[in-house]
């Protein structure tokens, strides 16, 4: 299976009907969880907030890894499409460190209120392989035309 990325189905009708994430300028970042039980559940029944994602999979541990904000985060219309919209960012490092983590399964992106209960999550990724820190650098990338688009 190749890596793949999910909406967050809450999230989406969040956007319309109540408490938007506004992409330009809200505090976004991205997070390391472990395989819990499954993909965190981005359906309608499923996670809205950080706390609902960490509850099933936890937060990864280990030394020298923290939260990583976004930066350069961009929500542009799309150079070549008529009628699309695209989110990406700068990319997003966690460093390499010996004594760091080996057990990352998804990277969450989610706008931070500085509480994880009221922290609207909104994308999850599926890298299709664990991830660890302790060997070297985990480098994510907006991929060409964004991490996200709406048409």
């Amino acid at each position: 299976m190749a890596a793949a990325s999910y909406v967050f189905t809450k999230q989406k009708l969040a956007q319309v009907n109540g408490a938007p994430i506004d992409f330009a300028t809200d505090t976004l970042v991205c997070f390391l969880v472990t395989a819990g039980t499954a993909i965190p559940a981005y359906t309608k029944t499923g996670a809205a907030f950080i706390s609902d994602v960490t509850t099933s999979n936890p937060e990864v541990i280990g030394t020298g890894y923290a939260r990583q904000i976004l930066t350069s985060v961009t929500v542009a219309f799309d150079g070549t499409a008529t009628n699309q919209v695209d989110f990406s960012h700068a990319a997003i490092t966690f460093a390499q460190n010996a004594a760091g983590f080996t057990n990352a399964r998804y990277v969450v992106l989610a706008k931070s209120t500085g509480t994880d209960s009221t922290s609207p999550v909104f994308l999850v990724f599926d890298p299709n392989e664990t991830l660890s820190s302790v060997t070297g650098d985990i480098v994510l990338s907006s991929p060409t035309g964004g991490e996200l688009q709406w048409s």
